[in-house]
């Protein structure tokens, strides 16, 4: 039996999407329903007495892995007549496959990935019984949203012993990655991945597939050099790769971990030196991620990791440390005297005293900034929408909810807080009151509010779950919000929604239902409130009656569509919301209660995915975020006539935004931006160009929502 969107498995996973398809089967995205995580389920519909002996002890492996770049299993098992199944960490994130689509990695990338590769490979080899990977190749590297890598698919491993012959159903190879000695009889060890990893590095590099393992030794081909393919690797890291891939075992780099010290530039271990090998002491499951850092459009963010071992650094005599300090104390004795007589300062300091001694009232808006992204969206199939311009006859279904009586600890009502490090006093600009969510204290997100020139900031919520996503209602005097909510996330398993008041700092959390309820808007008239659930298996768009706390969901559930990110029309009779179908994303309209669901007009069909939905406050028009299907290019904002059969048109922006939110006037927008270092919220003005920060801090500062 195929298994398709919304399946059932073991009656405990539910099937969201179809990550690959290949001859001897498929893997899942899913959610377990037990632990509410998300999960990978890989399935093997060869059922012979070999093939399950190799899914035994690929089980068998993982199973007994713990080491922060591998995946580990979770359960496996086999249905009689139908597969085997193994289920382990959903690893979020992109393969190096898809990374290299647009273009050779950077030296700096390849270096990383390869030697968090050659960790998890040293931790393989160095197993009591010696654990070989043997398939290591761009599409089983992956690499996560912030920027950690795993070593994937160990559908080819084996626990090597010389006195044990490979089985014949993991005897395959993959042209270009594979060594001489995995296509025939010849015994595989620790330098068959070691060659596996430098032809991956080598097509990283370069955008090519190395000449064939076999090929070079049997037909003698030769392998072209890597700087010919591309020259602007350095030659020290061409001659690192080159050397792991030679064809003859004993020419290589005889361990992993020789060839990680080779890629950072490090002496080869001495013999009987041990290499550090790390691993988990305790079991862990996937948990949403924050994105401390999103990927930019080219490769995730560099992490860089402390080598065991450093070159003794260079030292400094005794003079030059004399002279070194002698020259401070004067540097710090000339700045004291121009800063206490800025007029008698030399001409070219001028400037930049003025801005040193600036008073705290002046206007503090950074002269250059280059920002990416600061969202992605790989949502989770949900739901399917009717054709455009017809009425779905949509059976709403109505399930009443409570408010739990285990609420949170009440919260503390606003009080202004101290922190680290203060957000600029901006003069002039946009008006009133701006919440949104944060990390800046403690690392888990949490609501602050803030006024817009950026004074007078305070913590609202204090969830020891953490709090985001923060709604206004329309009289401004409550926050729905979501939580649990570590940080910055696409979605989020097992949240629900509570409701915070301002004025009294009483907490009201409704009661949770399995799958995970997000992404809240208050509608025009407090009454009700739209959200994102994954309550039934697939993600949908539901609406909450607050009077009798009765459910109703607004979209279908046939897992051919995915429904999300609910925005109410100022009216209150429509709804805008995000539609993907086919890994494309789509901004659709529908009436409040669920009918008359049509798609905005587009341009064309494209690639292109659009998303975060936001209605003027006039109800005129709706900006969306709009990126390439793989959520790599930078967003632009998109404006769409309500009642006007034309297609979008982009807003004029100095640069990308992302999660629009608007001003009560409408005439301007908060939005978070990143510069790749800090992620920040920011102001525009959507009439005069003016953009003005509001918050510069080290932290997450993400999901604005200006205050009624």
């Amino acid at each position: 039996m195929t298994l398709e969107q919304g399946d059932l498995l073991y009656n405990r996973y539910r099937i969201l999407d179809i990550l690959g398809r290949g001859g001897m089967g498929s893997v899942f995205h899913a959610i377990d329903g037990s632990l509410g995580v998300e999960v990978a389920v890989k399935e093997n519909l060869f059922v012979t007495e070999e093939y399950e002996q190799q899914f035994k002890l690929e089980a068998v492996i993982l199973a007994s892995l713990r080491h922060p770049n591998l995946p580990r299993v979770t359960d496996h098992f086999t249905i009689e007549g139908q597969g085997q199944y193994l289920v382990m960490d959903y690893i979020e994130g992109r393969d190096l496959r898809h990374l290299m689509e647009n273009g050779p990695i950077s030296e700096e990338e390849t270096v990383r990935i390869g030697v968090a590769v050659c960790e998890a490979l040293t931790y393989l080899h160095t197993r009591k019984r010696p654990v070989l990977h043997r398939d290591i190749k761009p599409g089983n590297v992956r690499i996560a949203p912030d920027g950690q890598v795993y070593l994937v698919d160990f559908g080819l491993a084996k626990m090597s012993d010389v006195t044990e012959h490979t089985l014949s159903g993991a005897r395959a190879m993959t042209p270009g990655y594979s060594p001489p000695e995995q296509y025939g009889t010849a015994r595989t060890d620790a330098r068959t991945d070691v060659y596996s990893l430098g032809a991956t590095l080598y097509a990283a590099l370069t955008g090519f597939i190395p000449e064939d393992g076999l090929a070079r030794v049997v037909d003698e081909v030769q392998l072209t050099p890597l700087r010919k393919r591309n020259p602007k690797v350095s030659k020290e890291l061409a001659d690192v790769i080159e050397k792991a891939m030679a064809p003859h075992a004993p020419d290589r780099y005889q361990t992993a971990e020789d060839f990680r010290r080779a890629l950072l530039g490090m002496e080869p271990l001495l013999p009987g030196e041990q290499p550090q090998v790390e691993a988990y002491t305790q079991p862990r499951y996937t948990q949403p991620r924050a994105a401390t850092q999103p990927p930019s459009n080219t490769t995730p963010p560099v992490v860089e990791k402390t080598p065991t071992e450093h070159p003794a650094p260079r030292k400094t005599s005794g003079f030059a440390w004399i002279v070194l300090v002698a020259m401070l104390a004067l540097f710090a004795l000339g700045a004291f005297w121009m800063i206490n007589n800025p007029a008698s300062a030399p001409a070219p300091f001028q400037g930049l005293l003025s801005l040193i001694i600036r008073p705290a009232s002046a206007s503090a808006t950074p002269a250059t900034l280059a920002h990416s992204p600061t969202s992605t969206f790989p949502p989770v199939d949900a739901k399917t929408p009717a054709a455009a311009g017809t009425n779905p006859a949509i059976t709403a279904t109505a399930t009443p909810i409570k408010p739990s009586k285990e609420t949170p600890s009440p919260a503390p009502v606003p009080t202004e807080t101290t922190l680290p490090t203060p957000t600029p006093a901006i003069i002039g600009g946009g008006t009133g009151e701006i919440a949104f969510a944060s990390t800046r204290n403690g690392g888990i997100s949490q609501i602050y509010l803030i006024n817009a020139d950026g004074s007078k900031l305070r913590q609202l919520t204090k969830d020891e779950n953490g709090a985001c996503q923060p709604a206004w209602s329309p009289d401004g005097k409550k926050l729905v919000y979501v939580s649990p909510c570590s940080g910055k996330n696409d979605q989020f398993i097992k949240s629900s929604l509570s409701i915070f008041d301002l004025d009294s700092g009483e907490v009201t959390q409704l009661r949770k239902v399995p799958g995970g309820d997000f992404e809240p808007a208050w509608s025009p008239d407090g009454t009700k409130i739209a959200f994102t659930s994954l309550r039934e298996g697939f993600m949908a768009v539901y609406v909450l009656n607050l009077a009798d706390q009765v459910v109703t969901r607004l979209t279908d559930l046939s897992g051919m569509f995915q429904s999300r990110q609910p925005a109410w029309a100022p009216d209150g009779k429509h709804i805008a919301y995000t539609v993907k179908r086919s890994a494309i994303l789509r901004i659709w309209t529908m009436s409040s209660d669920g009918t008359n669901q049509m798609q905005l007009p587009r341009n064309s069909g494209g690639s292109a995915s659009d998303y975060l939905p936001a209605w003027s406050p006039d109800g005129s028009f709706i900006l969306f975020s709009e990126t390439n299907s793989e959520f790599t290019s930078p967003s632009s904002l998109m404006r769409y006539m309500v009642n006007s059969d034309q297609p979008p048109k982009s807003v004029s922006m100095p640069l990308p935004v992302v999660d629009v939110n608007f001003s009560p006037d409408g005439q301007w927008i908060a939005y978070e931006m990143t510069d790749s270092i800090n992620q920040d919220i920011f102001i525009y003005n959507l009439l005069d160009g003016d953009r003005r920060p509001v918050t510069a801090d080290p932290a997450v500062d993400f999901d604005p929502a200006w205050r009624p």
